[in-house]
């Protein structure tokens, strides 16, 4: 990033009512120049179309902050920064709804070409967890694939030390500033993976380990992988989250089975249960992407020009590039079908292999009829 505009990108970056949507909005107002954007502050309301209680604010923190005080710290902690429009921003993150505008890293950030693989679940996680979290992990990065996770108490940590063990990479995605580590217990953990991987935060420095800022953190935890790997999760527990935008993101979601008597395994079961593909050891992951390598998607190339589909199969497999319920389905242009219609024609694409569903009873294309 030009060492002229990452002072105005760090000020940007720590005004609160400007995260994540509004402050890329603001950007591509001033196309993308974090300077110019500082010194029209007084302008942000009408570029962003404010309330009159959020452009206080706003301007409130702009008059506060002061980018050379901002840009000495950010120096003197030695960490780096990528923003959105960089090169050298992660280009699977880069695609997903509403990305980080700034990216604070330690360490090498992931290749383009790696296969990165998140592997989360429980903090409160059991003695069978732990095992497979270990032997996953350790499979998985021995293999050359970039385990990434959020570095929580549990499964997380497990993941992360078990891809070190193997000599492998692992990705840290904090809901803290980087120099907040948290858990405090996990500073040992942080320096080392720091070493062979990358540890990464959208928050300012500073920033404090909110419970407001995890989901936000779990959104980046998908969008930086491949697939989403859920090894042990109750039935309300919060790793379901990054389940959710995993499917928005359009990832793979991969859940390891267990006991039927363990309420800590109740969520990974009904993910089973729902639809979700089976991972009983880390072949069946890495041979999923070994073997059959995803290919981009590409809006409005879809495999409709095969034999034997209808217009209806084709506008479908074009939609469900994005994975889609079948209501959301229902709303779209074109589409002046019954959900009962909907279901029929979705349930006859699955049965050609062409659509695959979800848990939570998303659709979605399947990558191998996409057209590269």
């Amino acid at each position: 990033m030009n060492a002229e505009q990452l002072p105005y990108w760090l000020a940007l970056n720590s005004i609160p009512r400007l995260s994540g949507k509004r402050l890329n909005q603001l950007l591509e107002f001033f196309h993308n120049d974090a300077a110019l954007a500082w010194q029209n502050g007084r302008a942000w309301p009408e570029a962003l179309g404010a309330p009159a209680a959020a452009a206080a604010e706003i301007l409130e923190a702009w008059g506060r902050l002061d980018p050379a005080r901002l840009y000495a710290e950010f120096l003197n902690d030695g960490c780096s920064a990528v923003a959105l429009a960089d090169a050298e921003y992660p280009p699977a993150l880069a695609a997903v709804y509403d990305p980080p505008p700034l990216l604070f890293y330690r360490g090498r950030l992931p290749d383009p070409a790696d296969i990165c693989l998140a592997l989360i679940g429980s903090r409160r996680s059991t003695a069978y967890g732990e095992q497979v979290a270990e032997i996953f992990s350790r499979d998985l990065a021995g293999q050359g694939m970039v385990v990434v996770s959020g570095m929580a108490r549990g499964i997380d940590s497990i993941c992360h030390r078990g891809a070190l063990k193997a000599g492998g990479r692992t990705v840290a995605v904090l809901g803290s500033g980087l120099d907040v580590i948290y858990p405090r217990e996990n500073s040992r953990l942080y320096a080392e993976i720091c070493e062979s991987g990358a540890v990464i935060s959208e928050f300012p420095l500073g920033a404090a380990a909110l419970a407001a800022n995890f989901p936000r953190r779990n959104r980046i935890i998908s969008g930086l992988s491949r697939g989403v790997v859920v090894i042990e999760a109750g039935e309300k527990s919060g790793t379901l989250l990054t389940v959710d935008y995993a499917l928005q993101q359009g990832r793979d979601v991969f859940a390891v089975p267990g006991p039927v008597t363990s309420p800590w395994s109740k969520g990974t079961n009904k993910l089973l249960k729902d639809g979700c593909q089976m991972a009983l050891c880390a072949e069946d992951i890495r041979s999923y992407y070994i073997h059959a390598p995803a290919r981009p998607l590409q809006p409005g190339r879809a495999a409709g020009a095969g034999p034997g589909l209808s217009a209806l199969d084709r506008r479908l497999l074009e939609l469900l590039i994005t994975p889609r319920q079948i209501d959301e389905l229902s709303a779209c242009p074109g589409l002046e079908l019954d959900s009962g219609a909907l279901a029929a024609a979705l349930t006859m694409l699955e049965i050609r292999g062409l659509v695959r569903q979800l848990p939570g009873k998303y659709y979605q294309t399947v990558v191998k009829h996409i057209i590269a």
